[in-house]
């Protein structure tokens, strides 16, 4: 896929975001997130809807934070995050039901990847719903596919009152 169209369809999937509802977006970057980070960065709402992060827990905290003061919070991190940020999720978004979705980069989604990404990407989903959140799946490059689990996402989790991550692997395979 051409940078050109990446950054078209990048630029598509912020807009779908914003559409959905999502008014506060933080997140930590990853190298898969790239072009989403990107996109979102230069898009017109970016100065009043997102806050870069350095850490997935402090990630969580203000899109809980942000909640509370009435917005629609999104979270991206990359895989290894989760463990970064399973306290911030169980002590916050869990225990005070707060409806926050986590867009979550699935590194080591297959087992074949890197070692450390291997270790936290194989259970990823099983840990994510050991601890009661519901988990939806996706891949980069289908903008399409994406925006709608994001939209799933958003619904079951105020529906449910509580997390939703939406794991993404990387594109094609």
């Amino acid at each position: 896929m051409s940078a050109t169209l990446q950054a078209v369809e990048n630029s598509a999937l912020i807009d779908e975001v914003f559409s959905a509802g999502y008014d506060f977006i933080t997140g930590v970057p990853d190298s898969y997130l790239a072009g989403f980070l990107s996109a979102l960065a230069a898009h017109e709402r970016a100065d009043e809807c997102f806050q870069p992060g350095t850490r997935e827990d402090n990630c969580v905290g203000l899109a809980v934070g942000a909640y509370l003061a009435g917005a629609t919070p999104l979270v991206f991190m990359k895989s290894a995050g989760l463990g970064t940020c399973v306290d911030a999720l169980t002590s916050l978004a869990l225990v005070y039901r707060i409806p926050v979705v986590l867009l979550v980069s699935w590194a080591g989604h297959d087992g074949r990847d890197v070692p450390h990404h291997n270790v936290i990407g194989r259970p990823a989903p099983a840990m994510l719903q050991a601890l009661g959140i519901p988990v939806l799946r996706c891949r980069f490059g289908d903008t399409a596919e994406i925006a709608e689990q994001l939209r799933a996402a958003l619904k079951e989790a105020v529906f449910a009152g509580g997390p939703v991550a939406v794991l993404c692997a990387p594109g094609g395979g």
